[in-house]
C-alpha cells in the first residue's frame, strides 16, 4: 500500500470511526493539550514531519488504535484511566510507532466482531450490525495486529518517550492500570479474570508480558525512572471535569441498569451480568458466553409488531412459530432461530407507532436453559421512564481532589457514584495497588455526579 493509498484509506474510515464511537469529545482545551503531547511525541520519531491527526473520542471504552495515513485515536476513557502526561504519551507514542512501522497497512482486514457477535449479528441483523457495537467491551475497532507487530510498537513507543524527554518507565505504569481495570471488570461481573487477555485489543499480547517488556525496553534506554517528565498535575488539571462513563445523550449505564434520558426508557440487566454501552447499540454479557445486543429502530406506522419481526427485521431467516405478548403494556413479538451454535432469540418491542426496540440474545449448548429466566427478566425490565426520572439522569465526571489527613482508598472511595468494589474502583482509577493508600497531599481523581 502506498503512502497515497495508505491516506486515503485513513480518510475513508475517519467518519466511520466517528460514527461508531460517538464522534470526537468536544472540549477544544483538552483536544489542544492532546494535540501537543502528540507533537512533542511525533518530534521523537523517525517520521518527524508526519503527517498524524490525532483524535480523543467521545467513548468510556479505554481503547486507542491508529489508522493508514496518520490517524490516531483515544478515548476520553483511556485519558482517564492514565494518570499523567507521560502515560498518555506512552499510549500516542504506541500508536505512531504502528504507523511509522506500517503496520496498519500491513494487517489483515479488522475482525469487526468475535464469539456472538459475527456469528448471531451477521446472520440475523446485517453486517452493519458488526459495527454497530465495535469496541464494545474493550474490543478494539479494528485489531488485528500480530504478537511481532505489537512487541515492536510497545518498543518504539518507550523509545519515543525517552527521546521526547518523558519517563520512558510510564508506558510500563500504565500497562499496570490497564490489568488491574480488566481484572476489576472481571470481579464486577463475577467472572474469571484472565490476566493474559488484553482487553486494550484483543490480539494484543498479555498484559503482564507486554508490562516486563516495557520495563526492559525502558532500561534500555538509559534513563533512570523519574529521571524524565511525567507531568502529574498538568495532566489532572487537564482531565479535571472530563466527561466519565457513558454521554447521557446516548444513554448512560448506572451499576446494572441502563437509562436513556433522552429516549426514555430504562432496563435492567440480570445478577452477573455487565452492561456496555455504545453510540449505536448496547451489549449484555453474562456467564457461559450468554449475551444480549440492544438496539432501535424505525418502523412505518401501521406495521404490526409481529410482521414486523418476520418480515422486516428477521427477514429471510428461518424462525421458531412468532409469539406476541406485552411488556410493560408494549405489544413485542418474539421468535427463536439456530445461528451456528448459538441458540438465539428476536424479542421485537412497539415504544411508538413508528418506533421498536429489539433484543437480540444468545446461549451456547452448554449453557443449556440455565439463563432463560435471567434473559426473560432483562427483557421484562424494558420500560418506559417518566420525564422527571430522565431529568434526574446527571453526567458522571472527573474530579481531581486533594487527600486530607485521615483520608483513605475506603473513605475516598465512597465519595464515588458507585455502590459497589467502591475502594477497588478508587485504587485502579488511580494506579494504586491492591492494598495501597493514598498520602495526605496527594492529588488524586474520583468519579462524581455533577
Amino acid at each position: 500500500m502506498s503512502a497515497e493509498q495508505e491516506a486515503r484509506a485513513g480518510a475513508q474510515a475517519h467518519p466511520k470511526i466517528l460514527e461508531v464511537y460517538g464522534g470526537a469529545y468536544q472540549d477544544q482545551k483538552l483536544g489542544g493539550y492532546v494535540a501537543d503531547i502528540t507533537a512533542r511525541v511525533v518530534k521523537a520519531t523517525n517520521r518527524p514531519d508526519g503527517p498524524y491527526r490525532v483524535t480523543v473520542l467521545d467513548s468510556p471504552v479505554v481503547n486507542a488504535f491508529a489508522l493508514p495515513g496518520g490517524y490516531v485515536y483515544v478515548t476520553r476513557g483511556l485519558m482517564a484511566l492514565a494518570n499523567d502526561e507521560a502515560e498518555l504519551a506512552s499510549v500516542i507514542g504506541h500508536e505512531i510507532g504502528h504507523v511509522n512501522a506500517r503496520h496498519s497497512a500491513q494487517r489483515q482486514t479488522a475482525a469487526l466482531g468475535t464469539s456472538l457477535l459475527g456469528a448471531v449479528l451477521g446472520a440475523v441483523v446485517g453486517s452493519d450490525a458488526l459495527n454497530q457495537i465495535a469496541g464494545l467491551g474493550g474490543q478494539g475497532l479494528l485489531a488485528s495486529y500480530s504478537r511481532d507487530q505489537e512487541y515492536e510498537a510497545d518498543m518504539l513507543g518507550v523509545r519515543y518517550l525517552a527521546g521526547s524527554d518523558y519517563d520512558p518507565y510510564a508506558a510500563a505504569g500504565f500497562l499496570e492500570s490497564m490489568g488491574a481495570q480488566q481484572a476489576l471488570n472481571a470481579k464486577v461481573r463475577n467472572a474469571e479474570y484472565d490476566a493474559s487477555r488484553n482487553d486494550w485489543l484483543a490480539s494484543h499480547p498479555g498484559t503482564p508480558d507486554r508490562t516486563a517488556a516495557a520495563v526492559e525496553h525502558a532500561r534500555g534506554t538509559g534513563v533512570a525512572p523519574g529521571q524524565q517528565a511525567r507531568n502529574r498535575n498538568t495532566y489532572l488539571n487537564a482531565i479535571d471535569g472530563m466527561l466519565y462513563g457513558d454521554d447521557p445523550k446516548q444513554g448512560v449505564v448506572r451499576d446494572r441498569e441502563f437509562i436513556h434520558p433522552e429516549m426514555r426508557f430504562a432496563f435492567n440487566a440480570p445478577p452477573r451480568f455487565a452492561i456496555t454501552n455504545s453510540a449505536r447499540a448496547v451489549l449484555v454479557e453474562g456467564p457461559e458466553g450468554t449475551v444480549a445486543q440492544f438496539d432501535g429502530a424505525k418502523k412505518a406506522t401501521g406495521v404490526e409488531i409481529g410482521d414486523y419481526l418476520t418480515n422486516v427485521w428477521a427477514s429471510g431467516v428461518r424462525l421458531s412459530p412468532l409469539e406476541r405478548f406485552t411488556v410493560n403494556g408494549m405489544k413485542a413479538a418474539t421468535a427463536t432461530t439456530a445461528i451456528g451454535k448459538y441458540r438465539g432469540r428476536l424479542v421485537a418491542i412497539e415504544y411508538a407507532p413508528d418506533r421498536v426496540y429489539r433484543f437480540l440474545t444468545g446461549t451456547l449448548p452448554q449453557a443449556g436453559n440455565r439463563y432463560d429466566a435471567a434473559l426473560h427478566s432483562l427483557i421484562m425490565s424494558f420500560r418506559k421512564i417518566s420525564v422527571a426520572e430522565a431529568q434526574s439522569v446527571k453526567p458522571l465526571r472527573v474530579a481531581i481532589v486533594t487527600v486530607r489527613k485521615g483520608d483513605t482508598a475506603e473513605t475516598l472511595g465512597r465519595r464515588m457514584i458507585y455502590s459497589d468494589f467502591q475502594a477497588e474502583r478508587f485504587r485502579v482509577l488511580n494506579g494504586l495497588g491492591p492494598n495501597a493508600q493514598p498520602t495526605a497531599g496527594q492529588r488524586v481523581k474520583i468519579v462524581v455526579g455533577k
